[in-house]
């Protein structure tokens, strides 16, 4: 459970970090891009942030594209913030 939270608020960071927020979007195979953990567990916490309402996911280019849900980004802070230990003033 608790690897699957790090997992999920990683790759809320990534996203942060490169200001993928609302229409600034990227592939999906880029949010994962680098991580070592399985594929299904890096897959099936993409899906439940989707669920949750922290990712957007949109069609471009052929392709499967994701950015952080603007309307939430002080959820995903605090989500970044309690999984990764990173102080929520430094985001």
């Amino acid at each position: 459970m608790a690897e699957k939270e790090v997992v999920k608020a990683t790759i809320l960071f990534k996203l942060f970090r490169k200001g993928k927020i609302g229409g600034s979007h990227t592939a999906l195979r880029n949010a994962s891009k680098g991580m070592k953990e399985d594929d299904k567990i890096i897959k099936k916490s993409i899906e439940e942030l989707n669920k949750e309402g922290f990712l957007l996911a949109k069609k471009s280019t052929g392709e499967i594209h994701v950015s952080l849900n603007p309307h939430r980004i002080n959820e995903i802070k605090e989500y970044i913030s309690k999984y990764l230990n990173i102080n929520i003033s430094m985001l």
